[in-house]
């Protein structure tokens, strides 16, 4: 008894850390990207941007938004 106590209470305790994680907001995670990449980030916003891009604070466009920042910050975009 005592063990599945114990179990399900770490399952719990997982899950909750997982899911604060997942609800982390585009623009929190936007600004942590522009604070460590400064001005590689701007120009790579600017291009998004110029790609028909919108930023929003609507999820599912602030992700895509997002991931393409990312990538043109790692060179995959051009």
């Amino acid at each position: 008894m005592n063990a599945l106590v114990i179990a399900v209470l770490a399952t719990v305790t997982i899950g909750s850390a997982a899911l604060a994680q997942q609800q982390r907001s585009v623009r929190d995670m936007m600004a942590d990207m522009k604070a460590r990449y400064g001005q590689t980030f701007d120009e790579c916003q600017a291009l998004a941007i110029s790609r028909g891009y919108r930023l929003s604070d609507e999820e599912q466009e602030g992700r895509g938004v997002m991931m393409f920042i990312e990538g043109c910050i790692m060179g995959r975009q051009r």
